[in-house]
């Protein structure tokens, strides 16, 4: 199963256009890591979710830090927070991991338990989120500091889905491991960055990146490293 992968597209419809125009197949399913927009305007998400469906009729999303609640209500179709879709033999389980939003209740989001998606057997497991677990090499900003979710970690470090799927910091682009899962963070679509995983059952997710480039879609394949203690 090929995924396309995107996080904070930050309402950059150029950018999102030319990255699905240049593929050279189409994915089986696209996933958004968050931030459709900085901080709206949320006229502009139906827009980006029209050229997502044009990549795959399968979109699946979270919200990010800076999707305030208009933006949100106009993403319900795809927004999985707090829910799990199957996908063939694949749980995608979303859950933003952003606390300071705007919301109808106010600007800190409260956790919803999502650990009984989780419990389902026989299926592999993926979590799409915004923020990235803490302390991996997804999660650290330009400083060094580690800023990711503590309670995402210690979700991950319990259950280890085959892949956590991240945003949120634009510069940590890469791929770590927590114990046998992998964390992907594509890279910011605003930036030029994306990805594309391809989960084949029993085999370590491939992940290959995109950049846009004046010449076209710039491919790379990352090493995904070996399984490491939690």
């Amino acid at each position: 199963m090929k995924l396309l992968i995107f996080a904070d597209i930050h309402g950059d419809l150029d950018k999102l256009y030319r990255t699905i125009s240049q593929l050279d197949e189409k994915p089986d399913a696209v996933l958004v890591a968050g931030d459709f927009t900085p901080f709206g305007p949320a006229s502009i998400v139906p827009d980006e979710l029209k050229l997502l469906k044009q990549a795959s009729p399968h979109v699946l999303a979270v919200p990010g830090n800076e999707d305030p609640d208009d933006v949100r209500k106009q993403m319900k179709d795809v927004n999985i927070h707090g829910k799990s879709v199957r996908l063939q033999d694949v749980d995608v389980i979303g859950f933003e991991g952003a606390t300071w939003v705007d919301t109808d209740v106010g600007s800190m989001m409260s956790y919803e338990p999502v650990h009984e998606h989780f419990k389902n057997p026989g299926r592999r497991k993926l979590l799409l989120t915004h923020v990235p677990p803490f302390d991996t090499k997804v999660d650290r900003l330009w400083t060094g500091r580690h800023v990711g979710s503590p309670f995402l970690r210690s979700m991950v470090e319990e259950y280890q889905p085959d892949l956590v799927v991240s945003g949120h910091i634009h510069e940590a682009r890469g791929v770590d491991r927590i114990g046998k899962t992998v964390v992907l963070n594509p890279g910011a679509l605003a930036d030029g960055y994306s990805a594309e995983v391809n989960m084949e059952k029993g085999k370590t997710p491939e992940i290959q990146t995109f950049k846009l480039t004046r010449k076209g879609l710039k491919k790379e394949k990352l090493e995904v490293p070996p399984p490491s203690g939690t």
